[in-house]
């Protein structure tokens, strides 16, 4: 696998869990340090930086919302994140959702 894959799955692998956690997190919201701490132990170099550019994806297609209070973000899916959690509709590219495991 070349470094651009190998990047690539990496941040369709982040888009995917974060939605997941944000989904068993429901209905309360959930801060960019809580996710960052998560997202850490698959990626130990993970950074802030690195996250907030996910999370702002995931908030342009509408998946999750975010709320911004200085340098912090808390953030909450949407219905159109639950959606695709719940494997209920099709998974837009660019996130790492498995197969349906049903």
């Amino acid at each position: 696998m070349d470094a651009f894959s190998i990047q690539k799955a990496r941040r369709e692998q982040t888009r995917w869990r974060v939605l997941c956690w944000l989904d068993a997190h429901r209905p309360e919201r959930m801060t960019d340090l809580a996710l960052l701490a998560l997202v850490q132990t698959l990626y130990q170099d993970a950074t802030i930086h690195e996250l907030q550019r996910e999370l702002d994806y995931l908030a342009d297609r509408n998946l999750l919302s975010i709320k911004r209070k200085g340098e912090r973000w808390a953030m909450r899916l949407t219905y159109q994140g639950v959606d695709i959690v719940e494997y209920t509709v099709p998974c837009p590219d660019g996130i790492g959702r498995p197969k349906n495991p049903a």
